[in-house]
């Protein structure tokens, strides 16, 4: 997967004036609007702490930096500075890039609480009426 220059730009806060969205180049193309950055990163960040078998609490440890702002970054409430990049990336055993690659390759249940997690609550709503639908079927 190929990350944008633009999107790793953008995240770390340059501004890029005239571009409203961001686009990743992977299997296929995608559009990412800017307020779904921080979710799917955050959900990103979750799944590898999960997947190293981390707390919250020692990824904080491993970084330098504090709990509340791992559990900010991974609920979307911040984001993380670019020199914090390597350390995250260290703690979690992966390479740096492997924190922007969005389109993972996980199991069925994985990929669900993947996907929920960076869903807004209308979306969550709208899911959950579709799944008594099919469920109400069998």
């Amino acid at each position: 997967m190929i990350v944008s220059y633009f999107y790793l730009l953008w995240y770390i806060n340059i501004p890029l004036k005239g571009i409203e969205n961001i686009t990743l180049i992977s299997h296929n193309l995608l559009i990412m609007e800017d307020r779904n950055f921080k979710k799917l990163f955050g959900a990103r960040v979750r799944y590898l702490r999960k997947l190293a078998g981390l707390s919250q609490e020692k990824l904080a440890e491993l970084t330098g930096l504090s709990t509340k702002t791992i559990s900010y970054i991974e609920n979307s409430k911040n984001t993380l500075s670019f020199n914090k990049l390597p350390l995250l990336a260290k703690a979690l055993n992966i390479p740096v890039y492997k924190l922007f690659v969005f389109e993972p390759d996980y199991n069925n249940k994985e990929k669900l609480e993947y996907l929920l997690d960076s869903a807004t609550e209308k979306e969550i709503n709208a899911l959950s009426e579709i799944i008594k639908t099919i469920l109400a079927i069998k």
